[in-house]
């Protein structure tokens, strides 16, 4: 069953259930209210009876007295409680019921022979001095009249509803289902065509079936974004990879051809083979080391980050041929995993060795969260290409990157582990003065608290 008719048929049963409980909770409470009423009204004339009998000092029959206050279409049962039954009275000759001689109530109302009767039991002291229980019962066929026709009016009303209950939940179900139909309607056709089609999101609603076209949408923008990325990345990958496949092929061939005749011309292209031999090496190694990066597993655990720094920096010092100082303040507690923290810092150094010929400066501290800062004093980066910096492949100069073996992938990759760590990089850079990579962690790690807790 489709999801528009399963709406349609629960709340269409749903609203017929309530309306017929509430029916019945209007019936049954009238109807209470009605013999509650002519009950109340039946004692009071009793009451009246009773003491108008009572007051009788004539010589006039106790019949008689009865007689003028018999309901019209009602009795009065006369019992006596030594001997039984004494006499009925009844004023209208169609009321033949045989209206039982004992009631448990002193009042009430009862069926009797298929007909409601309020009834009111009193005791009369007789002329001789014996008391006699007097029964009064009067029928309540208008009251039944009033109540059937009440219920008519009920089931009339609710089977009336039910009209347009039925057309607005089929409607509901249309107006519910349409984007969810929509939706299904462009996935098979993104399956089908395999383009990337957005949903059609009209005016300014914020209920939830227009929350899930919008967040389809982005969706839909994400997977075409990350597609378009992903061809872009195929696309440098093979020809980053094609460069030096090229180069290999065209020695090897200079060598088959002339190689034994020229010991310089071998050792040429020996040379040229083995140093693009190893940019694919890099490469390659850089292009697996991304595709690992989402099955990468972190190990947090809380550490404080100047012996982390000062491990980085004397390994630095001792592979490069250059000056590499630390300024950091003590302790500096934080939670990350030590081991991709330092590939980053590897990353983000050996990037400001390759563009600066100058020492560099790292830096860290606290400025309402953790920082470390990593500062070249080298060529900078201009201004229009600091917001492609972190994209794979990118180069700001790449005739200047091929010098220095860089790809584009070291600050792309930076970005991953930064993401991965839940941490933000900022870039600010200066033309011919240098560059400032800052690596800020997050704002909500409460460093005072740790170290206090270090030191106690």
């Amino acid at each position: 069953m489709k999801l528009k008719h399963k709406i349609h048929l629960s709340s269409t049963l749903l609203m017929f259930f309530v309306l017929l409980i509430l029916a019945v909770v209007i019936y049954y409470s009238f109807s209470n209210l009605a013999y509650e009423t002519e009950v109340e009204r039946l004692e009071a004339e009793v009451g009246v009876m009773v003491a108008t009998f009572n007051a009788n000092s004539s010589e006039e029959t106790p019949d008689n007295i009865l007689r003028a206050y018999v309901p019209v279409d009602g009795l009065i049962k006369e019992k006596n409680r030594s001997s039984g039954l004494l006499n009925t009275i009844i004023q209208d000759p169609s009321v033949s019921v045989e209206f039982p001689n004992d009631v448990a109530d002193t009042s009430g109302h009862m069926a009797v022979e298929g007909e409601q009767f309020a009834y009111v039991t009193a005791p009369v002291i007789w002329p001789g001095g014996e008391v006699v229980e007097l029964i009064v019962a009067q029928s309540l066929r208008e009251v039944t009249a009033n109540l059937a026709t009440l219920r008519l009016v009920l089931i009339s009303v609710t089977l009336l509803s039910m009209i347009p209950i039925f057309l607005s939940s089929a409607l509901l179900g249309r107006v519910l289902t349409r984007p969810i139909e929509g939706l299904t309607g462009t996935m098979r056709r993104i399956q089908r065509d395999g383009s990337f089609e957005k949903l059609p999101v009209a005016g300014e609603s914020r209920d939830e079936l227009s929350q899930m076209g919008v967040t389809f949408n982005e969706m839909i923008g994400l997977l075409e974004e990350n597609y378009r990325k992903q061809e872009e990345f195929v696309s440098n990958a093979s020809h980053e990879l094609k460069t030096p496949l090229t180069v290999i092929s065209s020695y090897a061939d200079l060598l088959q051809r002339r190689g034994a005749q020229d010991p310089a011309l071998q050792d040429e292209a020996l040379t040229a083979i083995r140093a693009e031999t190893e940019r694919m090496r890099q490469l390659i190694e850089q292009l697996l080391h991304i595709a690992r990066r989402s099955q990468a597993q972190m190990d947090w655990q809380k550490t404080d980050l100047e012996p982390v720094l000062r491990q980085v920096m004397t390994a630095m010092n001792a592979s490069y041929d250059r000056e590499f100082r630390l300024q950091s303040e003590q302790p500096l507690i934080v939670e990350t995993d030590v081991q991709q923290l330092k590939q980053l810092l590897y990353i983000l150094l050996d990037n400001a060795r390759k563009y600066s010929e100058d020492s560099i400066d790292l830096e860290a501290g606290t400025d309402g969260a953790v920082y470390i800062k990593i500062r070249d004093y080298g060529v900078g980066i201009p201004k229009e290409s600091l917001p492609h910096v972190f994209e794979r492949f990118y180069r700001v100069d790449k005739a200047r990157s091929r010098e220095t073996g860089g790809f584009g992938l070291g600050l792309s990759l930076a970005k991953e582990l930064a993401d991965s760590l839940h941490l933000r990089l900022e870039i600010d850079s200066i033309e011919q003065l240098g560059t400032t990579v800052t690596i800020v962690f997050s704002e909500n790690f409460n460093v005072g608290e740790l170290q206090s807790g270090q030191e106690g």
